[in-house]
């Protein structure tokens, strides 16, 4: 075989064209009614794919795909775009019009075009058969404690101009644990209508915390879960379900989904955004935290100072976590965890993580969360939270006078006693009916403004 045959050169040119735009390369050779064969259908889905991407936002048009089902009809539809783009290249290679047997430059040629067209159809079957198993495995729906299992209609969710409530639960699973413990409890709610969102944290020691069916449970809050689990004859429903139903009660708002993260496994979720950037207001230093992932073994104590801080996963677990320093608390933890939260969702809904970092995104979503969220919501929540400024995010830790200590209970350790009606009645405000703004907690004092009717104030009583 000669390295360059006649016709080599305009052959691999056509292939070339038909690998960009089907039809082109039929065009290249004069055939004109097989490019437009060719092209029309590639066209069009090139017309439709540029409209999307112009109509909607990346956070809109990724949510717009992420359900298994969906996802499973663009694999499918990769393919066939994949066969009808490799028949195009081959049938302007091989046209008729060129005679004899291609080179070997021919062939190396055709080779390299078939590889550039291929590749990217991998890649894209490779991103979207993760991005189907991740949300097959993330949006798996539970009743009770059974993944899988389809979730009771009493608990499905709102309309789409509701309000939609979910408890986002921090699971801190540790090897030595004999119970699996909520270390973050938090309720975030959307109001689709006015585009807003409040973020309410609830102290984990709470005690005496109602059920929702009548009923108290005396311990802590945070180990609600796991008992409910281990009581299936106490809480038919599960220990997920029974937590929504607690602080549902608590708050006196319906809880609609639930969203369970395993706060070690969020460690790779921040690093596959490439860490984090926090304003800290007020450095501190722990000596008693247990240093896992910023500290050699068995070393503890952990710190930050105040300023901009770039945290990668571990110390933002570290900064989620610590709360025995001086001047921080349950409370003040619960401020720095929902303030990693924002700081993440900033991250991904900003230059196009969201797309760029997908394959660790969707790996790091696969190791630590479930939810019972539906697919079919994640395009109205994922526009909203794309187009919500930080200023309509309102965020509030429940802490006095809406929480007293309790002391040192002999049996549960410190303990925190709500006072149910002033929470529900500060409840009311931070999740109002939707499109109406809510109010922060605790209320901001108002800047005194200077009046004639104020003696302090008042030019006329400054003078002698």
């Amino acid at each position: 075989m000669p390295f360059a045959a006649p016709g080599d050169w305009i052959r691999t040119a056509a292939a070339g064209a038909s690998a960009i735009i089907p039809g082109l390369g039929q065009l290249i050779n004069h055939r004109r009614r097989l490019a437009q064969w060719f092209a029309l259908p590639a066209l069009l889905l090139l017309a439709i794919g540029a409209f999307l991407v112009a109509t909607r936002s990346p956070a809109r048009l990724f949510a717009s795909v992420v359900s298994p089902s969906v996802m499973g009809m663009l694999l499918t539809l990769n393919l066939v775009v994949l066969a009808w783009r490799v028949a195009a290249v081959l049938h302007a290679f091989f046209d008729r019009r060129y005679q004899g047997r291609s080179g070997r430059a021919g062939a190396i040629g055709l080779g390299v075009i078939l590889v550039a067209v291929v590749l990217p159809h991998g890649i894209a079957n490779a991103w979207g058969s993760t991005a189907q198993a991740t949300f097959a495995q993330i949006f798996q729906g539970e009743a009770g404690s059974q993944p899988g299992q389809p979730v009771p209609v009493t608990a499905r969710g709102p309309g789409v101009d509701e309000r939609l409530n979910i408890l986002v639960i921090g699971v801190d699973k540790l090897p030595w644990r004999t119970a699996t413990l909520t270390d973050s409890i938090m309720v975030v709610s959307i109001d689709p209508v006015g585009e807003t969102a409040s973020v309410v944290s609830l102290p984990r020691d709470l005690v005496g915390v109602p059920l929702g069916n009548g009923n108290v449970f005396g311990p802590k809050l945070n180990s609600l879960m796991s008992y409910a689990d281990r009581h299936p004859e106490e809480f038919p429903q599960g220990g997920t379900r029974a937590l929504e139903d607690a602080v549902g009660a608590l708050l006196g708002i319906p809880i609609h989904y639930y969203a369970k993260i395993d706060f070690y496994g969020f460690v790779k979720i921040v690093d596959s955004v490439g860490g984090v950037d926090i304003d800290v207001k007020k450095g501190f230093y722990d000596a008693t935290y247990d240093g896992i992932g910023v500290n050699p073994q068995n070393v503890q104590g952990w710190g930050v100072e105040a300023g901009l801080n770039h945290f990668d996963g571990w110390q933002a677990l570290a900064y989620s976590r610590a709360r025995k320093a001086d001047g921080e608390s349950d409370f003040t933890r619960a401020g720095r965890q929902q303030e990693v939260l924002l700081a993440i969702r900033k991250k991904v809904m900003s230059g196009g993580n969201i797309l760029t970092q997908l394959p660790g995104l969707l790996v790091a979503l696969g190791d630590l969360v479930t939810t019972d969220l539906p697919t079919d919501r994640l395009p109205d929540l994922a526009a909203i939270s794309d187009e919500m400024d930080a200023s309509s995010i309102i965020r509030a830790v429940l802490k006095k006078p809406l929480i007293n200590t309790g002391g040192i209970d002999p049996v549960y350790g410190s303990i925190q006693i709500p006072d149910v009606a002033a929470i529900q009645a500060v409840a009311k405000t931070l999740f109002p009916p939707p499109g109406t703004a809510p109010i922060p907690w605790p209320t901001p004092d108002p800047t005194p403004v200077p009046t004639a009717a104020d003696p302090a104030l008042s030019p006329a009583t400054a003078a002698p």
